[in-house]
């Protein structure tokens, strides 16, 4: 594979841009959709060889590669260029629509153009001209919403806020502060730029200044080499690139993901960390939306003659490309203009690399059900249930149900419990079923299922096995669906009893109710028990014979140490607004009557502290694992020998690579019956299983660890009359062998508090 370009023989400094929006530039743009533009003027471009094309020339050379890529993939997969010294011209500063058509033309949705004009973005300081030029790109020559639309501001890239020159420096604060001010007048929804150097504080002071201070709607693309070699910095600085954005967006107070975004430029040469798998995989935990891909990175394909991207840079590519909301721009040589074959080669090689991606993550069970449901699930918080305090709506229930996986693996394993005890030497004729928690009665309806194919396949028609069913449910809501099913769906042979489970007991000797062969839940939640599985189970068992089997027999909770910006700034967001503020929360303490009469939750240690104090769940893809998932807690059923429900554990896990860690996923891995499970534990997770999204556990900061590092989670389960909660904090060992210890989490239950009643 052969380059397609001659190699710039001096590493150029420039920056370049990317934008956010999903609009194409028009195949062949007709000059009347562009205001200030005149009509001859823009039906001709000229050609790198110096020769003048007509516009729908230019549509006629276009017209293979637009045969090799849908209008869909080019409406939905946004390809932009960054302009440079050796293509754009001075003229374009008053005639950018004329630029535009061209790459347009060349199948390309937006341009990264110099936001002060040609002449000034890439004017070089030297000690005769110390005064840039003025900036010249007036914005009447388009409508606003074009520029919004296919312009993205690519900030000078002379400016240099930490150079090692203090004249370039003082010159380039002030500069970069009248560009940013011109983005804002024009109205442009992004501005681009390239990190320099390892260390850029006084770059960060200014970006944080103006992301905390202005209310601007423009975000701050920050793009990052994928070479180190490419960056200034100091010959005993061994970080790598995501630690030096990591650093960098640190200084900008780790802003929110809306307003300051990570890019990564991929040039000829690319480091380990961007082929290194888990290296990579730090990036799906970072703002990472946009990719600059250098033309001198494209190769000639030996068999199609094609630019195609070399393995390594296609990988990383599709690897990191995690919606078609992300962009990417191509970044022509700095000293020679390319051909417009070449330019439209990059952009049908770089959609065909990402075209697919999006489509195999949505084939999944669990994707298209986030699909289909029409509801935006993704990476969004949760809180978890509390069934035995709140009573389900009709809308959760018919969720739950709509598993494919989770109801055929309770019936397999109640159809194996049913095997068991009608196979056994007495061979029984009749065996008592309780449903518990029935809800809306899915596992009533599997649960008969069972019993009919254990009598099809092992009893005959006098000797069937005879079942008796008892559905319990305190949601009286629910019990009108139960009613309606048991008389038009089970043929009126379940018992409904309208009851908390911890009562029937007490309501059995009452009515003279039989005692259960085999009872049936689905209490858990995300994190095992912490929907109160235990205290609901443990609450019949004096109800149950020796023999008596529970389905599910056992449950672990497990935990593995994360990375997530997103999340991290998600939970950080969480607030009530004035009118939900009185709205029960999850401490201890309930909602308090105000002065003025109005209602107020309030949380002792504070409302951002309790954000973070409190267990989530959300559908995790904006993240990365730090290290396999680790046992917490076990719970066995039936509980004879009334083991206490409190629990506490310490979990040790040793870093692998630099990250910044944010807290710990939480997930369960059930036995339901003997070797019949459900998980969502990563590795024995439970295939196109939708009922449960993983916990998350936070922490309060985020917390830099390092390879060989070793990091532990102290948690608790805690319980007393009213509640059962966590208490959690976590033990940081760095390399030097210092052990530090994070303050409690949620002491007492003050911001996450799960009520027995």
């Amino acid at each position: 594979m052969t380059s397609p370009v001659k190699k710039s023989k001096k590493k150029s400094s420039n920056g370049e841009g990317e934008m956010d929006y999903d609009r194409s530039f028009p195949k062949c743009v007709d000059a009347s959709n562009w205001k200030g533009v005149d009509m001859a003027k823009m039906q001709t471009a000229t050609t790198s060889n110096g020769m003048v094309m007509k516009g729908d020339e230019l549509a006629v050379q276009s017209l293979s590669a637009q045969n090799q890529c849908s209008p869909e993939d080019r409406q939905r997969i946004n390809v932009g260029w960054v302009a440079g010294p050796a293509d754009a011209k001075e003229e374009y500063d008053h005639k950018i629509a004329v630029y535009s058509q061209r790459l347009g033309c060349q199948m390309y949705n937006f341009v990264s153009y110099p936001i002060g004009g040609v002449k000034r973005g890439f004017w070089k300081p030297n000690s005769t001209t110390a005064v840039p030029p003025p900036i010249d790109l007036p914005d009447v020559q388009l409508q606003n919403h074009l520029w919004e639309t296919y312009v993205n501001a690519q900030i000078s890239p002379w400016i240099d806020c930490d150079s090692e020159k203090e004249e370039l420096a003082a010159l380039s604060e002030v500069e970069l502060q009248k560009e940013l001010n011109y983005c804002a007048y024009m109205g442009l929804r992004s501005a681009v730029f390239r990190l320099k150097h390892a260390d850029s504080p006084r770059l960060a002071r200014i970006l944080n200044q103006w992301l905390w201070t202005k209310n601007v709607n423009l975000c701050l693309w920050i793009l990052v080499p994928t070479s180190a070699e490419d960056l200034v910095r100091l010959l005993s600085d061994e970080r790598d690139c995501w630690a030096v954005w990591a650093d960098f967006r640190k200084l900008c107070s780790n802003f929110s993901s809306q307003k300051l975004i990570a890019g990564l430029h991929l040039t000829a040469d690319i480091d380990y960390e961007f082929v290194d798998k888990k290296l990579i995989s730090r990036w799906k935990a970072e703002p990472l939306a946009t990719f600059c891909v250098d033309v001198d990175a494209f190769v000639t394909c030996k068999d199609s003659q094609e630019l195609c991207l070399p393995p390594a840079h296609a990988n990383l590519l599709v690897e990191l490309w995690m919606s078609d909301n992300s962009r990417i721009m191509v970044r022509g040589p700095r000293d020679h203009e390319i051909s417009t074959q070449v330019q439209l080669q990059c952009a049908q090689a770089l959609r065909s690399i990402v075209r697919d991606v999006s489509a195999r993550s949505s084939s999944t069970p669990v994707s298209g059900f986030l699909v289909d449901s029409n509801i935006n699930y993704v990476d969004v918080l949760q809180v978890p249930l509390q069934p035995l305090a709140d009573n389900l709506d009709s809308g959760v229930y018919n969720t739950f149900e709509q598993d494919p996986v989770k109801y055929r693996r309770y019936r397999e394993a109640v159809e194996l419990a049913i095997h068991d005890y009608g196979e056994s030497a007495a061979r029984p004729e009749r065996l008592v079923l309780y449903i518990l928690g029935a809800g809306r009665g899915p596992l009533v309806t599997c649960s008969i299922e069972a019993e009919r194919n254990y009598n099809a396949r092992f009893r005959c028609k006098r000797d069937r096995l005879q079942f008796e069913v008892y559905v319990v449910e305190k949601n009286a809501n629910a019990i009108v669906t139960l009613k309606y099913m048991n008389q038009n769906v089970w043929r009126r042979r379940c018992v409904i009893i309208e009851a908390d489970m911890r009562d029937v007991p007490s309501i059995a000797a009452e009515h003279g109710y039989p005692q259960p062969d085999i009872i049936v839940s689905e209490l858990l939640g995300s994190f095992g028990d912490n929907e109160l599985s235990p205290e609901c189970l443990d609450g019949i068992t004096p109800l149950l014979k020796p023999s008596t089997i529970s389905i599910p027999q056992k449950y672990t909770s497990f935990v593995a140490p994360i990375m997530s910006l997103h999340m991290h700034q998600q939970i950080r967001l969480c607030s009530a607004s004035y009118w939900n503020r009185g709205l029960p929360a999850h401490g201890r303490i309930g909602p308090q009557l105000q002065l003025d009469g109005s209602y107020r939750q309030n949380y002792p240690q504070g409302e951002h502290v309790a954000n973070m104090d409190q267990i989530y769940v959300a559908f995790l893809r904006q993240y990365c694992a730090l290290a396999d998932p680790k046992p917490v807690f076990t719970f066995v059923h039936p509980n004879f020998e009334n083991k206490s429900n409190e629990r506490s554990a310490s979990i040790s896990f040793e870093m692998d690579r630099p990250a910044d860690l944010m807290g710990f996923a939480g997930y369960f891995h059930m036995n339901l019956y003997k070797d019949i499970t459900l998980s969502i534990e990563p590795s024995t997770f439970s295939d196109g299983m939708i009922s449960w999204f993983p916990a998350l556990i936070p922490l309060r900061e985020l917390y830099r660890v390092l390879p060989t590092e070793k990091v532990a989670l102290y948690i608790e389960r805690k319980v007393d009359d009213s509640g059962v909660w966590y208490e959690w904090f976590i033990h940081h060992t760095d390399t030097d062998g210092e052990l530090h210890a994070t303050a409690v989490q949620n002491r007492n239950g003050e911001s996450y508090y799960m009520k027995l009643h």
